[in-house]
């Protein structure tokens, strides 16, 4: 089998795990670089069936024609380009061999949900002064830890001024998230930035800005991702248009996948003729 996207290699896990396939041999390839920490739970029997492949891309995959009985990826190919990365899977499929895979839908729960997470995170990277008060509130909290501290704040209109200026953003956070959808995001910013603050009071202002810095970088990561999700979510001429590639004119199954009534996915399974 192999496993396009792994991530951090839910397929090869489930599938290694089927007692009715002992025999099963594994590759699994992403463009991160990963190291699944289940794996250093395997016996050494299970552990030489999974090989991980870091910064490998479907695009150009290192391996031999044929090489495959079934090929797989969960919420992975799509993220390729197809007019590469299927010649490539064709290549190392051997006849008779299956594809199967779960791909993110245009009009799924996740997709329609990130629309309001992408709004959120512009907000506040892009929109909102909140982020950068609350960085500078860092050295006013650090000063609370001593009596000395509070006395000099007390008759600092600098830092009277900079509090107002964050009290008010933390108002306009607060209205964002009892009106907006899909404010998980947004809680739990706040609630980083709390922790931020006692850091700043407990351990100083150096420490905290330590902590501090690496907000915005996981946010703007954050914000990438969810992008890309939307943008590589695939409607039905697209997901169709890939399953008669990779069927090359065999047929092909596609099912919209559904938890209740919520859209969640595409399943595309191919079958070839040996």
């Amino acid at each position: 089998m192999l496993d396009i996207g792994t991530g951090n290699g839910p397929l090869p896990k489930l599938l290694l795990g089927m007692a009715s396939r002992p025999d099963l041999q594994c590759d699994a390839i992403d463009l991160a670089e990963i190291a699944p920490p289940w794996v250093q739970e395997l016996s050494a029997t299970a552990c030489a069936r999974v090989r991980f492949h870091s910064a490998c891309a479907a695009e150009q995959l290192p391996f031999g024609a044929a090489s495959f009985e079934l090929v797989v990826s969960q919420w992975g190919l799509e993220y390729s380009h197809l007019g590469l990365s299927v010649p490539e899977i064709l290549r190392v499929l051997a006849p008779g061999g299956a594809v199967q895979l779960l791909l993110h839908h245009q009009d799924a729960l996740p997709v329609t949900l990130a629309a309001d997470e992408i709004a959120h995170l512009e907000w506040l990277l892009q929109d909102s002064p909140y982020l950068d008060v609350a960085s500078q509130m860092l050295a006013p909290m650090a000063l609370t830890a001593s009596p000395a501290g509070r006395a000099q704040l007390m008759q600092d209109p600098g830092a009277n001024h900079l509090r107002a200026l964050f009290n008010a953003q933390q108002d306009a956070m607060q209205a964002r998230i009892e009106h907006g959808a899909c404010t998980d995001v947004l809680v739990e910013v706040r609630q980083a930035v709390g922790e931020f603050f006692a850091v700043a009071t407990q351990q100083g202002v150096v420490i905290a800005a330590q902590a501090f810095s690496g907000l915005r970088a996981t946010l703007e990561d954050s914000l990438l991702r969810l992008r890309e999700l939307r943008e590589h979510a695939m409607d039905e001429v697209s997901v169709s248009a890939l399953g008669a590639s990779l069927a090359e004119g065999r047929p092909y199954q596609i099912s919209v996948l559904r938890d209740q009534d919520a859209i969640m996915g595409w399943a595309l399974l191919v079958s070839r003729a040996a």
